[in-house]
């Protein structure tokens, strides 16, 4: 009983480890997640000039990455594309959700900067990356009717 107990805690707990990352491929990872937050906080904003730009910015920096670790964010990268300031912001959202996922996984799976952490709301079912540095709260950009609706899902 007690073997079992000490594989099932060893399980447990690197099923939570975190993929070690090159240095050159975490300074790619920390300036696509601090161009991201850019983004994120001109949605907070509501600043439709701002998000159209902060889009395209992210989708440059992420297209022109080489890093491995970006691969299936890099795919999506072209969502950004579709963020328009002349667009309603749920559309720009539906973008920006697409681009976004993939960047969440890789964050989840790998040492990303510790500031970036995964946050989410049951009600929209809805999970989004927030630099805890800039905002301490919970900051729902998916439903701004509830702004601090929602849980830090990760604390790295």
């Amino acid at each position: 009983m007690k073997t079992f107990l000490l594989c099932l805690l060893l399980l447990s707990t690197s099923a939570f480890a975190r993929q070690k990352v090159a240095p050159q491929d975490q300074k790619v990872l920390t300036e696509v997640l601090t161009k991201n937050d850019a983004l994120f906080n001109a949605f907070l904003k509501k600043d439709a000039a701002k998000i159209e730009k902060e889009a395209k910015e992210l989708a440059v920096l992420v297209e022109k990455s080489k890093s491995p670790l970006l691969k299936d964010v890099k795919a999506n990268a072209k969502s950004l594309n579709q963020i328009k300031a002349a667009k309603k912001n749920e559309e720009n959202l539906v973008s920006y959700e697409a681009f976004l996922n993939p960047l969440i996984k890789v964050v989840e799976a790998n040492e990303a900067p510790k500031n970036f952490n995964v946050f989410s709301c049951p009600m929209v079912k809805k999970a989004w990356l927030q630099n805890i540095e800039v905002n301490k709260d919970v900051r729902n950009v998916y439903a701004m009717e509830m702004l601090e609706c929602g849980t830090q899902d990760t604390k790295f």
